[in-house]
């Protein structure tokens, strides 16, 4: 594809220059109950893209393979895909998302007993989770407003920047340590390859437990109950089930952290692209959940007041592209987004269910190390869900046996307390 000088934002940074590959959409879906008014989603859905208009920015590579972030073309703006199908599903639309063309799309799928699924996909190289969910708040809002007084009140923001340019304005370089090195391993020659053939769009849903209210609460307690997080909970959790399952001696896991808040000053939700940085934790002795679960999080604490945790991704083209000189291989990732919030919408129409989906736009093979499964972590209406992608020949029993974990720790720390 051609373009223009005066066409380039900008060259796409470590952090996000990983998802231009595989052209990586991060999908925001739920299933609607109630009648759901579609010209004013796709009003909604218009009007976020004139407020957030990197959703219609593109995104090219030159011919080394470096993401290149374009304004929006002279042509008009893809709008919401509307048809009709099953909403228990969650499909690759069959029209063409292409990150060439623009970097945000909106699928609706309606069935005839008033029930749908509305899944926004953004293309992870510019938008993360916390991104990612504000935008989808943002279009629920602007829906709900539609349909309650005709109007859409959205001014533009501007473009969001990289963590790099973040860390450059507030003068943080990169130390020693890239909070990796508890799971780096040396790089093999079958990591080095990556062949350019292309693959058909592909859609990633995360197998997932839903624990209900009571059973969430009680995950809950146990976490103040000892002082430790949630997020070091069901990773430690996590741990111990997968080397239940699979065996082994060390594990190690990687995990995102949000910088937004940590920042001085902090960052908007929609101000950045990929505004995290990484952290590590690898241990042999998973004995005990809750002193897993705080051993995690101590380290977790060090490496963000020594700052390693908000430089981290400056070391990331040591561990990602054509010039890694490291590799991860075999962790196990863990990303937890939190609470999510509550979506605003009009009386009557209730959204019961929410997931996080990814969609590969054009596949190829990969240039690094994938890790040996992926757990999903967030909260949606008092329900904690745990979701997985990957993780091998056994990985149906992996979510079981992570549930098992929460559940016998909860267990005991109710007969301890009896």
């Amino acid at each position: 594809m051609l373009w223009e000088p005066e066409d380039v934002v900008r060259v796409l940074d470590p952090s996000e220059q990983r998802f231009v590959r595989h052209g990586t959409f991060t999908g925001r879906s739920v299933t609607v109950h109630g009648e759901l008014d579609a010209a004013a989603l796709g009003a909604a859905f218009a009007a976020l893209q004139r407020a957030f208009p990197i959703l219609v920015c593109r995104i090219v590579e030159d011919a080394e393979g470096h993401g290149i972030l374009l304004r929006p073309g002279d042509f008009e703006a893809v709008g919401a895909w509307v048809s009709f199908g099953d909403p228990d599903e969650v499909r690759v639309p069959a029209e063409t998302m292409d990150p060439a063309d623009q970097l945000g799309y909106l699928d609706v799928v309606l069935a005839e007993e008033d029930r749908a699924r509305v899944t926004l996909f953004v293309h992870h190289g510019v938008a993360d989770a916390g991104h990612c969910v504000e935008l989808f708040a943002r279009l629920w809002g602007y829906y709900t407003d539609h349909v309650e007084t005709g109007k859409i009140i959205a001014g533009a923001r501007e473009l969001p920047v990289s963590l790099e340019m973040m860390l450059a304005q507030r003068g943080i370089g990169r130390g020693p340590r890239s909070g990796l090195e508890a799971v780096t391993r040396p790089l093999v020659v079958a990591e080095t390859g990556g062949s350019q053939r292309v693959e058909p769009a592909a859609l990633s849903r995360p197998a997932r437990v839903r624990l209900d209210p009571a059973e969430t609460v009680r995950v809950l307690e146990l976490a103040r109950a000892h002082a430790v997080s949630v997020n070091g909970l069901v990773t430690a959790a996590v741990l111990r089930a997968y080397r239940g399952v699979y065996g082994g001696e060390r594990v190690g896991c990687v995990y995102p952290v949000d910088l937004r808040r940590r920042l001085d000053p902090p960052v908007a939700a929609e101000a950045g692209t990929n505004v995290s940085g990484l952290a590590a934790f690898a241990t042999d002795d998973t004995d005990d959940v809750v002193d897993l679960a705080r051993r995690i999080g101590t380290s977790l604490h060090n490496d963000l007041a020594d700052g390693v945790v908000e430089q981290s991704v400056l070391h990331f083209p040591d561990y990602y592209g054509p010039t890694r000189i490291h590799s991860t291989a075999g962790h196990i990732a863990v990303t937890n987004t939190g609470t999510v919030p509550l979506f605003r919408a009009p009386t009557g129409l209730i959204l019961d269910d929410y997931e996080i989906v990814y969609l590969s736009a054009h596949p190829r093979s990969s240039t690094g190390a994938a890790a040996a499964v992926t757990f999903l972590v967030y909260t949606y209406l008092g329900r904690l869900t745990i979701g997985r992608l990957g993780g091998g020949a056994r990985a149906a029993e992996l979510l079981t046996a992570v549930v098992a974990e929460l559940t016998w720790a909860c267990s005991r720390e109710t007969a301890a307390s009896a």
